[in-house]
Order: C-alpha cells, then structure tokens, then sequence
C-alpha cells in the first residue's frame, strides 16, 4: 500500500468523447471523491472505511466517500459526464463497461495494470471483463463466478447423481420431483439474472451474443452462419424441454431471481445455478442450507463447461485532477491486502480466498467464465429475455427465437452505435 503514487508513468487518458466533459474535474488536486455501492454499516463497509482513510493520510489527500445504489452510480455519472463534473474513482459494474468507455470518461490503466505486483494472481478471464479495444479501463474489485448449487439430501432421497450434462438435467428431473416434492431444476424466467444465464447457456456452444469485427464494431453473426444459428436454436431447445420434461417448475417463466433465490433456499428446488451470496442463507435458513454442495454448471455433451463471471470493475475518470493517486487508490481495492481485508470470499486474485465452499469451490470456476462484451447492453439484456418468453410463454420455435434474437441484436447495436462499420 505504501507505493507512495509510482504510478506517476503508469496512466495514460482516453481523450475525451464530445459528451460536454472538460479536460479537468476543476476540483481539488488533492482531494479524492470516491463513489460505492456497499450496505452501510455491513462488514465491507466497516473494513474499507478505515482502510480508506489510512491510504489518505499516508499519501496526503482528502477521500471524500459517497454511497449510492448502483442505479444510482449509473444515472449520474451518465448526468455528469454531460456536465464535465465527474468524481474521481468509481465503483461499477461489468453492465457499465461498454458505454462508459464510450463515454470516453474512463482512464486508461493498461501502464498501471503492467507494474501492479498483483497482476499476475488475476485470471485472463477476469482481465479481459476489464479490457476494452486492448486497453484496461479498471481493476477488479470483486468477481464472483456462477456455479451450480445441489441439495445433496433430495438427489440422495431420489437415488439420483449430480448431473454433468443437459440431458441428464432432462431425464432426472422428474425422478427427483417424484420423490421429493421438489422441482429439480430452477430457472429464472424474468429479469436481470436472465440474460446472464442465457449468456452461460450460448457460451457453453461456443457462441457470443456479438463479436468484435476486423474492422471495428460488433455484430451477431447467427443469421448469416448457419451452423451457429443451429447452436443458438439448441440453446432454446435446452429452455423447452426444461419446462416440458418436468425438470422446472412449470412456472418458471416468470420467475426472477428472488424467487428462484428463495425456492433453492427453502429447498422447493432441488439444484440451482446462482452465485455465492446464497452463502447467507445459511444463517436465515440453517434447516434447509445444511446440505447444499458447488458443483460446475451442466452443458450438453457436445459443448464445453461455462460460467457467468461477474467481475466488478472500479474506474478512474480520466478528467481526473488527480489522476496518479486516484489510480493507485482504485488500484488498492484490489491488492491482496485490501482483497484479504474486504473482499476474501468473492476476490478476484487467486491468492486469496476462503476454507469455505462458498469461496473456494465458486473461484475454482473462474477459468471457464464468460462476461458480456462491451457494448451498451440496455436493449440487448432485453432482447435476450424477449427470446426466452417467445419459447416459454409464447410458443414460438426454438429455431425462430434464435433467428429473431440475432437480428435484434443487430438493430440494439445499430442504435446503440456499437454496430460494425459506426
């Protein structure tokens, strides 16, 4: 922690887009404004608040903190970047990366990156949720993988194995709510941690909602490859035999997370992929939680093993006055120390985690992890659960969700500008 602001030739700017932002914040050179998103008065808090202030005192420099939602974050450093007045160092989210450096208000730290001693603990996949156009615009500060979570006790009264594979997922699924009352698989049928299971599901065929093309831009390509169009319609196949074999409740399509947070909790679902702040609910559900084990996400036979990996970036803006120490400070969330201190059972460096399942078993899964690309996922995250609810709740093929799903896409990246060719 004591680098005492080496990074002095570490950062380089993105230049400006023409948002209205000024070269300079016009604040304070030696005052810091931080923004979060934490629970006021949680663990993470208590520890980052002293940690905070000791970094500032060491190095000379006020840290004023706020805390706001996430939401909160987005909305206004989307006004203030329109009005040239933005904080210095900001916590984000991977959702943000692509229209914030479009932006053009995120720092360049590929220089800063290169010299972090900690650099060589982060996986690539970590590093790439942090790289855009080859240049790194953050530092990791919390990663959390998707893994799949089982209640142990009712496979075992079902005399069935953990399943690997999706047409194991198919063919247990109504063995296991036979004996057990419990549906077998759970599925999010609505909101945001839709998409991101959907992402997991096409990654595990080899597919990307949108890739980066030689001349710049992105696109999906499902449409005009006919193969990968074949993939993507296997994806949505996988969705209606889920809810036709009986492996999901049949209500499932409009489950959100809470929900199907809440029936693993309880144990009215057998086996769940989720994250590891279900970890808590062992506390608040001790009857049910005691015998739940991690396990990677199943994928078909003829794909490979993905994870969603939810890898959080804290930016610094490159109107910064005080660029070297912003830098360094964001760069200090995710040291080992502060990482050890703060962030032990959800970092992003692979020298630190817990004895706990809920650390160890979910990092284990970090090398297979997928994020979304860079782009500015608004309409995209959208499309994606419209083409589940046209298989689930609207009856139409897999074929023609995945057709539709690929050119919706398209027309979200024309008008987000994110298109090939803009």
């Amino acid at each position: 922690m004591r680098n005492k602001l080496a990074l002095a030739a570490a950062v380089s700017v993105v230049a400006l887009a023409a948002t209205g932002c000024s070269a300079s914040s016009g604040g304070d050179p030696k005052t810091i404004e931080l923004w979060t998103s934490w629970s006021e008065g949680e663990a993470t808090a208590k520890t980052l608040d002293p940690l905070i202030q000791e970094w500032a005192d060491e190095n000379d420099y006020t840290v004023n903190q706020t805390n706001f939602t996430y939401d909160q974050i987005h909305e206004k450093l989307i006004a203030s970047a329109a009005g040239g007045n933005l904080p210095d160092v900001v916590w984000g989210l991977p959702e943000y990366v692509g229209e914030f450096s479009k932006l053009g208000i995120l720092a360049d730290v590929s220089d800063a990156w290169a010299d972090w001693d900690d650099a060589g603990d982060v996986s690539d996949a970590v590093k790439n949720a942090m790289t855009v156009d080859g240049q790194v615009i953050g530092f990791p500060y919390e990663t959390t993988a998707r893994a799949y979570l089982v209640h142990d006790d009712l496979l075992e009264a079902a005399d069935v194995d953990v399943p690997t594979t999706w047409d194991e997922v198919l063919a247990v699924g109504p063995k296991v709510q036979d004996a057990t009352d419990s549906s077998f698989y759970g599925l999010t049928g609505a909101g945001v941690r839709e998409p991101q299971e959907l992402l997991v599901y096409l990654a595990q065929q080899g597919l990307t909602i949108a890739e980066e093309q030689d001349g710049g831009g992105f696109a999906n390509t499902w449409n005009d490859n006919p193969d990968e169009l074949a993939k993507a319609a296997k994806v949505f196949q996988f969705y209606e035999d889920l809810l036709a074999s009986g492996a999901v409740n049949e209500n499932s399509a409009t489950y959100g997370w809470e929900d199907t947070d809440e029936n693993f909790a309880t144990g009215l679902t057998a086996s769940f992929v989720t994250g590891n702040w279900l970890a808590e609910r062992e506390g608040t559900n001790p009857d049910t939680m005691g015998d739940v084990s991690v396990h990677p996400i199943p994928y078909p036979e003829d794909g490979e093993p993905a994870t969603y990996i939810e890898s959080k970036p804290i930016f610094t803006m490159a109107n910064s006055d005080s660029l070297e120490a912003s830098t360094e400070l964001a760069q200090q969330f995710a040291s080992k120390e502060w990482q050890e201190a703060a962030f032990a059972d959800r970092s992003s460096l692979s020298t630190v985690s817990t004895d706990s399942k809920w650390s160890k078993d979910f990092a284990a899964l970090l090398d297979t992890g997928v994020t979304y690309p860079p782009i500015s996922l608004g309409e995209v995250t959208q499309d994606m659960i419209d083409s589940v609810a046209k298989v689930l709740q609207e009856g139409e093929s897999p074929e023609e969700a995945a057709a539709w799903l690929s050119d919706a896409i398209n027309d979200a990246l024309e008008t987000s500008g994110d298109a090939a060719g803009k």
